[in-house]
Order: structure tokens, then C-alpha cells, then sequence
């Protein structure tokens, strides 16, 4: 146990300050007054505190500029990245997930469409962000039909969809509802029923800039604060759900 304990110290010694990026990913990454907020910010910068860690940067990119930043080790961490096998090629996952991400189809209510399967997509355009991981499957079907087209983010997605450019667009509820209600767009709505994945949203480290023990200590820093009152009061300030 005191070796144990001595080698802890010495991981969180190794690294005192951290470069994190992100993506423009509201509620979870807001910028306000030209730095970035949003629920995922305060919850990593909360935890950073915690464990004594300078936050030199945390500094927004487009997703897919930012997944290639972390893969080279051009900053320490990203957020809000869901779980996918390739990433752990080069970064570290947390055993804690920030928070459960539910990502669903997004269809025009008038339009009266319905999502049970794949198969609903046929014949469809359907809108989806460039670097977004989704699912293999849905990646699979919509590259063998081609009726897929790619935007730089979900903000542009969700206008395409108003203006009847695609027929679905895939998003993750929290930040779908979000940018439905600030574009006043309510004919817009989540199909809620069949999620096309329910997973954890991630701030990942790169595997030559953080060790697996930091990581490890970050986790658990993490797991702490989510049973306490304020990580509750953080999400309620964000999500209407």
C-alpha cells in the first residue's frame, strides 16, 4: 500500500499543467465572452481543480481538426468524445464518463416519418457531421446506399433539416434540444424512441503526453464529484430536459 501510494503521488506530480481542446458542442462546450463553457467545461475544470492541475488552455476546433490534434499530441486532452476502439490507439479513455449521451434521429414533425431501423433510412437523405463516430452500422448503411451528405457541425445539420435539404440528421438529445431551442425551430423533433446508441461522453488524454496513471486519478476524481450535490446543480443548469 505505500508503495502503492507513492507511486500515485509521483503520476500527479508528473504533469501539474494541462492544453485541452474541444469542439463548439453546446450545452456541453459554449462559448461565452470568448471562452468555453457549457456543462462538460465546468465538470472538467471542477475536476482539474480538485487534483491540483493548472488548465494552461482549453481552446475550441472543428471535431474532426481536433481528433486529429490529440492523435499527433498537439494538446494533452479533448472533450466530449464518445467511446470508439481506434481512439484507444492513441489516448486514454477514463473508466468515468462525463455524462450519458443518448444520440437519436431528428426528423421535421411534419414530415410524419418514423425510425424503427435502418431500414426507415432507405430512400432518405440523411444528414450527418464529418468525424462524427456514430455507429459502424449506420456509418456502413448510409456509405453502401450513398444517400448521406456531411457537414462541418450540427448547427448546420439542423438548418439543413428545416429547410428540407435531408430528410433525418442524427444528434445527441442534450445538444439537439439545445440548438432546437435557440434557433426557435420547434418543428423539429427527436425520434426518442429507438436511440441509435446510449453512450458515455469522454474527455480523453494522449497516450505520449498523460500516463494511464493520471488518467486513473482523473477517473476517480470524477466518479466522486458525480455523487456529490454540485455535478447534479451543474447538469440542472444546462439541460431542460
Amino acid at each position: 500500500m505505500i508503495f502503492l501510494s507513492v507511486f500515485v503521488s509521483n503520476a500527479n506530480a508528473e504533469l501539474k499543467e494541462i492544453d485541452i481542446i474541444c469542439d463548439v458542442w453546446p450545452p456541453y462546450q459554449i462559448i461565452e465572452n470568448n471562452h468555453v463553457s457549457g456543462f462538460s467545461t465546468k465538470v472538467i475544470e471542477t475536476v482539474f481543480q480538485r487534483m491540483k492541475v493548472k488548465i494552461r488552455s482549453i481552446k475550441a476546433y472543428p471535431w474532426k481538426r481536433a481528433i486529429i490534434m490529440i492523435e499527433k499530441g498537439e494538446a494533452d486532452a479533448l472533450f466530449s468524445a464518445n467511446f470508439t476502439k481506434d481512439r484507444t490507439e492513441f489516448a486514454f479513455y477514463p473508466a468515468e464518463h462525463i455524462v450519458n449521451s443518448p444520440w437519436v434521429m431528428w426528423v421535421r414533425e411534419e414530415d410524419e416519418l418514423k425510425f424503427e431501423s435502418l431500414d426507415d433510412l432507405l430512400g432518405r437523405r440523411i444528414g450527418l457531421v464529418r468525424g462524427y463516430s456514430y455507429t459502424p452500422e449506420l456509418w456502413s448503411f448510409v456509405k453502401k446506399h450513398k444517400n448521406y451528405q456531411e457537414v462541418t457541425n450540427d448547427e448546420q445539420n439542423f438548418k439543413k433539416l428545416d429547410a428540407g435539404r435531408v430528410d433525418f440528421i442524427s444528434a445527441e438529445l442534450g445538444n439537439g434540444l439545445y440548438l432546437v431551442k435557440k434557433t426557435g425551430v420547434n418543428t423539429i423533433i427527436p425520434l426518442k424512441d429507438n436511440p441509435i446508441k446510449s453512450d458515455g461522453l469522454y474527455i480523453i488524454f494522449n497516450k505520449n503526453n498523460v500516463s494511464r496513471t493520471f488518467v486513473d486519478t482523473f477517473s476517480a476524481e470524477l466518479k466522486k464529484l458525480k455523487q456529490e450535490p454540485l455535478y447534479k446543480s451543474l447538469y440542472e443548469e444546462y439541460f431542460d430536459l
